[in-house]
């Protein structure tokens, strides 16, 4: 079995505890290959990331947090060169045109918060994909 320390890492940056745990409960359902870290807000994204000594596979961010909220953390994320290759994708419950336009201008993938587990079960299988399809550009 894989150290903690090798597993690929989903940054889900989510103010809602529930909402972590909710996804957390679905990534853990479909794989134990992956470590999901929680910040609660954009500032904490850019601790970590300041931090962190291997970069995450995926960057999950909702769009509405506190202190710094998801369009500014997608903003920083994509001027930065040193993260603006990272998977990053908008998990909201907001269906906002200009919302979805944003993250399409980022070249960053735009979710719905679903209300049936099913659902979030489908859109997590995709978060794995895209976390899978940048580790295999790295090698």
């Amino acid at each position: 079995m894989q150290s903690s320390f090798n597993k690929p890492v989903f940054l889900y940056a989510e103010d809602d505890f529930d909402d972590f745990e909710t996804l957390k409960e679905a990534l853990m359902h479909l794989s134990d290959n992956y470590e999901i870290v929680h910040a609660k807000n954009g500032v904490e994204v850019q601790e970590y990331l300041n931090v962190a000594e291997e970069m995450p596979g995926i960057i999950v961010l909702d769009l509405n947090m506190p202190v710094m909220d998801g369009k500014e953390t997608l903003q920083w994320l994509k001027n930065e060169e040193r993260f603006e290759k990272i998977p990053t994708m908008i998990f909201t419950t907001s269906s906002r045109e200009e919302d979805v336009k944003l993250c399409q201008s980022h070249s960053c993938t735009f979710f719905r918060k679903p209300t049936l587990y099913r659902d979030l079960l489908h859109i997590v299988q995709m978060m794995i994909q895209m976390c899978e399809e940048n580790r295999v550009k790295e090698v």
